[in-house]
C-alpha cells in the first residue's frame, strides 16, 4: 500500500482556496503531481502545518480488519500529530462500495480524534456523490464534473506542477532507462572504476567528495540556466564514487529549500541513467530534493526506486519515515560539514581525470 504524505511549502506551491467541491477534485491533482486513480486523497484545514497525503484505495475484498486500521495509522495518525481541526477525503474508484466502507472507518477514526470532516467525496472520474451528506438519497446522488480547464490545473499545467497523467507515469519518470544505462555501465568499465574501487581512505573520500561538490554545484547552476545532460563517463563516476556514503552526503549537504527544484532536475537525470546497482544514491537524493520541494509523491517514487535496488538502504528508510509521518522539510538543516574528521586532500584525487 502506497501512501504519499507531504507537506507543501508555500513558496513553492500557490495558496489556492477551494470554495466547492470542484475546487478541490481540481485541487487534487494539482498537489499530487497526477490524475489520482484508485486512491484515498486527504487535505488538512487547520493544522499547525497543513499537508496533504494519497494512499491506495484498497478493493473491497482486500479490506480486513488489519488493512483498516492500517489507512487510518496512515492518514490520520499524521493529522492528529499535526494538530488539524478537519479533513477533506476524496476517494477516487469506479467502485463505491469499496469508497463508502472505508470512509466508514475513516470517518470513526476521525470521531475518536476529535477531527472534523469538512468534506467527503466519492469520484469515479466523471462524476462524484457525498458520502457525509445526511440522507442516503443524497449521498448516492451523483453530479457530473470536469477541471481539465479549471484554473488550478490551468495554471499547474503551465508551470509543470502537473506533468503525470497518472502515478505510474510518475514513477515511470524516475525509472532506469534501459540504453542509457548500458551507455553508463560501458563508461564505467571503460574508466577503470571497476578495477580501481570506490574511495575508502581519508583523503580519497575528501578528494572524492570535493569534486562531487564542485560537480553538483555547476550542474544546480546550468539546470537555472541552460541544462546541459551529464556526459556518461562523468555520471559513472559520480555514481561510482556515491557508494562511499561520505562522499554522497558531499551532495547531500548542498539540498536546501531554494535549491531543491534544480537538485531534483539534476538527480532525475541521473536516477533515469544510473545502472540499478548504482541508483540507491542518487534516488533518495532526489528524493530529498522532492521532499524539500513539497513533492511529496515524487520523494516516494524515489524512495521505492532507490529500496528496490537496495531494500537495507538507511537514507532510503530515514526519508520514508519522514514522509509517512509528514514531517516539515523546515526540520531539515542543511549545508553540514560531511568532511568533519577528513585529513585533508594532497595532491590529485586518486580518481581518472
Amino acid at each position: 500500500m502506497t501512501t504519499t504524505p507531504s507537506l507543501t511549502r508555500p513558496p513553492l506551491v500557490p495558496t489556492l482556496t477551494a470554495h466547492d467541491a470542484t475546487d478541490l477534485l481540481a485541487l487534487a491533482p494539482v498537489v499530487l503531481g497526477f490524475w489520482p486513480e484508485h486512491s484515498i486523497v486527504m487535505f488538512t484545514l487547520g493544522a499547525r502545518r497543513p499537508f496533504h497525503a494519497r494512499l491506495d484505495l484498497p478493493p473491497l475484498a482486500e479490506q480486513t480488519a488489519a488493512t483498516r486500521r492500517l489507512v487510518d495509522n496512515r492518514l490520520l495518525a499524521p493529522a492528529r500529530r499535526h494538530d488539524a481541526r478537519r479533513v477533506v477525503l476524496l476517494y477516487y474508484d469506479d467502485h463505491r462500495p469499496a469508497a463508502a466502507s472505508i470512509h466508514s472507518t475513516l470517518r470513526i477514526g476521525c470521531r475518536r480524534a476529535g477531527i472534523g470532516i469538512a468534506a467527503a467525496l466519492h469520484v469515479d472520474g466523471e462524476t462524484y456523490s457525498d458520502l457525509e451528506a445526511p440522507e442516503r438519497a443524497m449521498r448516492l446522488r451523483r453530479t457530473p464534473y470536469d477541471v481539465t480547464g479549471h484554473p488550478f490545473v490551468r495554471d499547474a499545467i503551465a508551470t509543470g506542477r502537473l506533468a503525470h497523467q497518472t502515478r505510474d507515469d510518475l514513477v515511470a519518470s524516475v525509472a532506469r532507462d534501459p540504453e542509457a544505462a548500458q551507455a553508463v555501465s560501458a563508461a564505467l568499465l571503460a574508466g577503470g572504476h571497476l578495477d580501481r574501487g570506490i574511495p575508502v581512505t581519508g583523503r580519497a573520500v575528501r578528494a572524492a567528495g570535493e569534486w562531487v561538490s564542485a560537480l553538483v554545484q555547476r550542474l544546480l547552476a546550468e539546470a537555472r540556466a541552460d541544462p546541459v545532460p551529464l556526459a556518461d563517463p562523468e555520471l559513472a563516476r559520480l555514481v561510482w564514487v556515491m557508494q562511499s556514503l561520505t562522499v554522497r552526503d558531499a551532495a547531500w549537504a548542498l539540498i536546501t529549500a531554494s535549491s531543491a527544484p534544480a537538485h531534483v532536475a539534476v538527480w532525475r537525470d541521473v536516477v533515469r541513467r544510473a545502472p540499478d546497482e548504482l541508483a540507491p544514491a542518487p534516488a533518495v537524493l532526489l528524493g530529498w530534493a522532492a521532499w524539500q520541494a513539497g513533492d511529496g509523491a515524487l520523494a516516494w517514487a524515489a524512495v521505492d526506486r532507490a529500496r528496490c535496488a537496495d531494500p537495507h538502504y538507511r537514507l532510503a528508510h530515514y526519508l520514508a519515515m519522514l514522509l509517512e509521518n509528514a514531517v516539515s522539510p523546515d526540520v531539515w538543516t542543511p549545508e553540514f560539514d560531511w568532511a568533519a574528521g577528513l585529513p585533508a586532500a594532497s595532491g590529485p584525487p586518486d580518481l581518472p581525470p
